[in-house]
């Protein structure tokens, strides 16, 4: 019975040990079950950092990309929004099917500098973020799978 004490007990240290702790080593104030100063620990590879996300610019508008209860189809709500050059508008997806934002160049023309499609959403409160670049106007926007039964909308740029 002291065996497994012992060994649980090294299981644990030795545990704390390679979890580290604040900015010191990660062997600096281990315990040991024999008193002698632990090895010193093999130095990581570096992680790669990952890929920030740059912070919302202006004011941030929310829109909810819904299904309906049968998830044939969805909205957007609301549907038209009004916002500055400058601002974020945020898309935010309820999940229950996959959802996308585009703005067809067919449904937008003579208009510049449309943002390109937007990546499929679908976990419940995903978001996709759209920094508005374009110049005052009205564009139209859709989800393009749910597009044919009316999922669009029309953002006004000021």
């Amino acid at each position: 019975m002291r065996i497994m004490n012992k060994l649980s007990l090294l299981g644990f240290a030795a545990m704390l040990a390679a979890c580290g702790g604040g900015d010191k080593p990660a062997t600096e104030g281990a315990a040991t079950d024999n008193g002698a100063a632990p090895a010193p620990a093999a130095e990581a590879p570096a992680a790669a950092a990952p890929a920030a996300t740059p912070a919302a610019q202006g004011n941030v508008v929310e829109v909810h990309m819904t299904t309906s209860p049968d998830g044939a189809s969805g909205h957007f709500e609301p549907a038209n929004v009004t916002v500055k050059k400058g601002d974020t508008v945020r898309f935010i997806a309820d999940g229950k099917a996959a959802h996308n934002v585009s703005f067809p160049g067919a449904d937008n023309v003579g208009k510049s500098n449309l943002p390109a499609p937007g990546p499929y959403v679908t976990t419940p409160g995903g978001t996709y973020e759209l920094a508005v670049n374009m110049d005052a106007g009205t564009y139209n926007f859709q989800c393009d799978p749910h597009a044919p039964m009316g999922m669009k909308g029309v953002l006004t740029v000021q």
